[in-house]
């Protein structure tokens, strides 16, 4: 999508699109008995409106170019693509899962503080308050650059952040995130890969003695190795067991 022509285009799809609720339950059923007692099934959506546009229909050139341009044509659209999202997060509060995430890929390499204010902030807090009207936890999936939104974050109200990274992937250290979104928020926080596949696995465990403090410790805190369809190998698993077998639970 470059043009005005390709904005009206795509505004018109936008104006016919509907989300139908379909039934989760089955499925759900389904995974949670093979998770068991050992995870929670958590239901995954997204993006929203400005990481859709960026990540995939736009690009972040066409995006920037079209709302510096066309700034009224982009805030009718994004206006009314969130509207159209409204009725999936209301469809997502009343399916089955406990956590219901919302997947944003969050990073100011490719939102400024200024956008993230005003677009993205509000529509991840209206996805917030309808699974909180449901009852249910809220989390934002948010693996990139994230200090510099830490406070309009926190504005959304939601329960947590998933894939926290900390340098050098990421800039946001586990506890940079406590000291701004309050100690009783959910932290799933990365491994960096910069450690975790691709550096030595005997650094692993000197690491996470680093990252690890008293602090996290007595927080919500989840550490999550991820491996996203990267191969890794079993060693480097082994070692984080490994060290939680010497630090306890």
């Amino acid at each position: 999508m470059e043009s005005l022509d390709d904005l009206k285009v795509y505004q018109e799809l936008w104006e016919r699109a509907r989300f139908v609720e379909q039934d989760d339950v089955p499925a759900f059923r389904a995974l949670n008995a093979l998770i068991g007692d050992d995870g929670l099934v958590t239901r995954f959506w997204g993006p929203s409106t400005i990481p859709r546009l960026l990540e995939y229909d736009m690009g972040t050139q066409n995006f920037y170019y079209l709302l510096a341009d066309h700034p009224s044509g982009m805030v009718r659209l994004l206006t009314l693509m969130h509207e159209r999202e409204l009725q999936a997060f209301e469809i997502l509060g009343r399916g089955p899962c406990e956590l219901v995430m919302l997947v944003e890929n969050t990073s100011t390499h490719y939102i400024s503080p200024n956008v993230y204010r005003r677009f993205n902030g509000p529509h991840v807090k209206d996805f917030v308050q309808a699974i909180h009207r449901a009852g249910k936890i809220a989390i934002i999936h948010m693996c990139g650059h994230v200090r510099d939104l830490l406070p309009d974050i926190q504005r959304t109200g939601l329960d947590g952040v998933h894939a926290l990274t900390p340098p050098p992937t990421g800039n946001t250290s586990w506890e940079t995130a406590l000291d701004v979104l309050g100690e009783d928020t959910v932290l799933f926080g990365a491994l960096d890969p910069s450690i975790f596949i691709s550096g030595p696995a005997e650094r692993i465990g000197p690491t996470l003695d680093a990252l690890y403090t008293p602090r996290l410790r007595n927080a919500h805190f989840v550490l999550a190795p991820f491996a996203d369809g990267i191969p890794v190998s079993l060693e480097r698993f082994q070692a984080i067991q490994s060290w939680m077998d010497r630090n306890g639970e």
